[in-house]
């Protein structure tokens, strides 16, 4: 009897770890992955309206420089953000999230 419930216990955990490890890896997204926020406080509010940080809103030419240096430099992000019709110019600020996946800061 020991022995059957010990084997039960061990296939149910096993079998918990299992379904846990593939919930993670779904909901770990891979570097590619790129969420675009646009930030063009003259079209409308939405900006404020989503937290976006004042420093994206009104980037300074420095932060805008280091964004357009990150996409010279990653031609994977360069033809994601190109297939989702971004104009590279208009890219202020790139951040990356805590899942892996990029922010992409648009005016």
């Amino acid at each position: 009897m020991n022995k059957a419930f010990a084997l039960a216990v061990l296939m149910s955990a096993a079998t918990m770890g299992t379904a846990y490890a593939q919930d993670k890896s779904m909901a770990t997204k891979s570097a590619s992955d790129v969420n675009i926020v646009y930030t063009n406080p003259e079209i409308d509010n939405s900006a404020k309206r989503l937290d976006v940080p004042e420093s994206v809103i009104h980037p300074t030419a420095e932060m805008v420089q280091k964004a357009q240096d990150e996409l010279k430099a990653d031609p994977a992000l360069r033809a994601n953000l190109l297939s989702q019709n971004v104009e590279l110019n208009n890219v202020v600020g790139i951040d990356t999230a805590a899942d892996g996946s990029r922010i992409v800061y648009v005016r």
